[in-house]
């Protein structure tokens, strides 16, 4: 028996449906409803310290060559206070979307949980470390007009009456602290927000020394306004040969070495962390852009997206230890 016209073209209409459907599904995920290829809109580099801090410098040099080669404004957004913990914690509660980064660090991500009793966020749990951008050594430093002409006329100066030591980073007090125990000195730690105004008041004559990364001080030193005692990298720094490393001068186990980084919130998609990494390395293998590290006395050192997180957990017991061999108790 023939079927009416309408019947007819009700199952034809409901077998195309049932072919585009097959076929919709056939499709690799996301064809059938296009997704905006990464990035889209502008990114944000958060940085826990101040600006003039090594994680400043780092993202800056960063910022200004990712942004044209992704197309898309980078923006660096400072977000200083409590050893970096403030910044640290907003972006482990940002988007997981690739939008928001931060520029990690020793201090934010190695040394804290040393000294915290509880910090606001897991510093290896809470982010996917996506690659190290630099390993910076520090400089002990006192002003120029200091009486100490050598690192062991300090530690006597200690010695005879109690100095103050500034620090303005989660790494900076466990070096300080590391040194005074491994040399026997006397002298109480003095905190900062972040390393610049540390160097402001030790320039100002309010705090005797200071160990910071080599990047923050060169200008200064270069300057003649302070003077470097001691170098915690395994050699001799280029811009300072006549400064003794700690190892030279007898203190062979303070290997202590500053690191910065890139990370995003956990969860980011693989293919964004990826990408993200490969653009980095990229940016760090541009001669313009090792000189300016250079000349910072930052030693470029990038690596893969696996590498840096092993990397990233490493270095948290390092510092822990390093924490613990100098009795900081953490607060």
């Amino acid at each position: 028996m023939n079927q009416p016209l309408g019947a007819r073209r009700r199952l034809l209409a409901a077998g195309s449906l049932t072919v585009l459907t097959a076929l919709a599904s056939a499709l690799p995920a996301g064809a059938a409803q296009a997704q905006p290829a990464y990035p889209d809109k502008p990114i944000t580099i958060v940085v826990p310290f101040s600006p003039g801090s090594a994680t400043d410098t780092s993202a800056r040099i960063i910022a200004e060559k990712l942004g044209p080669r992704l197309n898309v404004p980078v923006v660096i957004e400072n977000k200083p206070g409590a050893s970096g913990t403030i910044g640290s914690s907003f972006t482990a509660r940002a988007q997981p979307d690739g939008y928001t980064l931060i520029l990690t660090s020793s201090s934010t991500h190695s040394a804290t949980p040393a000294l915290f009793r509880k910090l606001p966020f897991d510093p290896t749990g809470d982010f996917i470390h996506v690659i190290r951008i630099a390993t910076i050594p520090m400089m002990l430093v006192v002003r120029e007009d200091a009486p100490y002409k050598s690192l062991q006329e300090l530690v006597k100066a200690t010695q005879a009456k109690p100095l103050n030591y500034a620090y303005g980073s989660p790494t900076s007090q466990i070096a300080g602290a590391t040194f005074n125990t491994v040399a026997g000195a006397a002298a109480n730690g003095v905190p900062y927000k972040s390393q610049p105004p540390a160097v402001t008041d030790l320039l100002g004559g309010h705090v005797d020394y200071l160990f910071a990364d080599l990047s923050v001080v060169t200008s200064f030193m270069q300057a003649g306004k302070l003077r470097g005692l001691a170098y915690t990298g395994h050699q001799r720094a280029k811009e300072f040969p006549a400064v003794p490393t700690l190892a030279e001068l007898g203190y062979k186990n303070f290997d202590l070495v500053v690191w910065v980084g890139v990370a995003a919130p956990a969860k980011t998609p693989d293919a964004v962390v990826q990408k993200l990494n490969q653009e980095v390395a990229a940016i760090l293998r541009e001669s313009d852009v090792l000189q300016r590290f250079e000349s910072l006395g930052m030693q470029v050192s990038p690596n893969t997206v696996a590498e840096h997180q092993a990397f990233a957990l490493e270095q948290r017991k390092i510092w822990t230890q390093r924490a613990v061999d100098a009795k900081i108790e953490p607060q």
